[in-house]
């Protein structure tokens, strides 16, 4: 029996993952988008022509509006809306979303009322669930044309983290497993803040030195900072911590 994969989202990460899911073939995926005249157009074009132009979505992948049609008779959630409008899609899925069905998210950020990361919020909105953040070097663009790429499957369920990394590991997509849910999360998020400075370091004409420069001292500072939260230090000198790091400022 195959394994149906629900991704919530429609933006070129939830398209990317569903690229990839498509891959296996012991896998049905199905991509729901909250606008229906986009997922009609996604359906007859087989391309999220906005945000991943020329890259084709598999037939295999099932595209729709209708979130009862996509959830129902899920075994896994991959949870791809931003984290600004995280809290209020929770609210309205909610009713949909299966009690038992492990949430895999893609999500990187905090939220700036409550400061709390990606999977704190689905607990705030959910109660309790199993959650696994995937999270690394992982630009949607790229992985999605099949380039090379490795990221992280984050959770303190091992077994579940490892199947994770069997849903979404490809001859092209590699991914490790970690129990540092938060520390990867954090990783996530904090790094777009010195990704912004690096784009400062550049705009200045400041140079490689200082480029390099801030991005080591600045993995330190975060993992520092992580740690005070509950992360292991030793994440941040892993793919979501400095392989993140590195390809997101470069």
């Amino acid at each position: 029996m195959k394994t149906k994969i629900t991704i919530l989202g429609g933006g070129a990460m939830a398209t990317a993952c569903s690229i990839i899911l498509a891959e296996q073939v012991e896998t049905d995926v199905t991509l729901w988008v909250r606008n229906a005249e986009y997922a009609l157009a996604m359906t007859n074009s087989r391309e999220n022509k906005r945000l991943l132009p020329g890259i084709m979505i598999p037939e295999k992948v099932n595209i729709t509006a209708d979130v009862e049609a996509a959830l129902a008779g899920t075994q896994g959630v991959v949870l791809s809306i931003p984290t600004k409008y995280l809290r209020d899609a929770l609210s309205d899925l909610a009713a949909w979303l299966p009690v038992d069905c492990p949430i895999i998210s893609v999500i990187k950020g905090i939220e700036n009322e409550t400061f709390m990361v990606p999977s704190q919020i689905i607990e705030d909105e959910l109660g309790s669930r199993d959650i696994v953040a995937l999270s690394g070097p992982s630009h949607a663009e790229e992985f999605a044309r099949r380039l090379p790429a490795s990221i992280v499957a984050a959770s303190p369920d091992n077994e579940l983290a490892r199947w994770v990394q069997s849903l979404f590991t490809t001859d092209r997509f590699r991914v490790y497993t970690n129990p540092d849910l938060i520390g990867v999360e954090l990783a996530g998020a904090l790094k777009n803040v010195l990704a912004i400075a690096a784009g400062i370091c550049d705009g200045q004409g400041f140079g490689d030195n200082a480029k390099a420069a801030l991005i080591t001292r600045g993995i330190a500072e975060i993992s520092r900072y992580a740690a005070l939260h509950g992360a292991n230090p030793q994440t941040f000198s892993g793919l979501a911590g400095i392989g993140d790091l590195i390809a997101t400022c470069t």
